[in-house]
């Protein structure tokens, strides 16, 4: 009698979602919520237990504040990784936001 092929599981491909939520201080909950889909869902998601879809990936980078391809390949914990416009121009002066974002606008156009 001829053995059965037992399927192996494919390994899923490690990805920052968990560590992209927690830089937003978003729990699971609320990160379900903006993605549009169930908590529970997203665990397994991260804890790669179920693959992600292209849909799922976009809708993500949508509610984390950055790009699909940030979620797969940046930790946005490991030093120089990240820059989070955001955090480091909340509360400032709307003059002194108007003034970098002309410098940045400036080394851009230079290039």
């Amino acid at each position: 009698m001829p053995k059965k092929l037992q399927m192996q599981k494919r390994q899923l491909r490690r990805t920052f979602l968990r560590e992209w939520r927690l830089f937003r201080n978003l729990t699971q909950e609320q990160a379900a919520e903006r993605i549009g889909m169930d908590h529970s869902t997203l665990g397994r998601i991260e804890r790669r237990l179920v693959p992600y879809s292209q849909g799922m990936l976009e809708a993500a980078a949508e509610a984390y504040s950055c790009e699909p391809w940030d979620l797969l390949n940046v930790d946005p914990f490991k030093a120089g990784e990240v820059v989070d416009l955001t955090k480091i121009l909340k509360d400032r002066d709307p003059k002194v936001i108007a003034e970098i974002i002309g410098y940045a606008k400036g080394r851009i156009s230079n290039n």
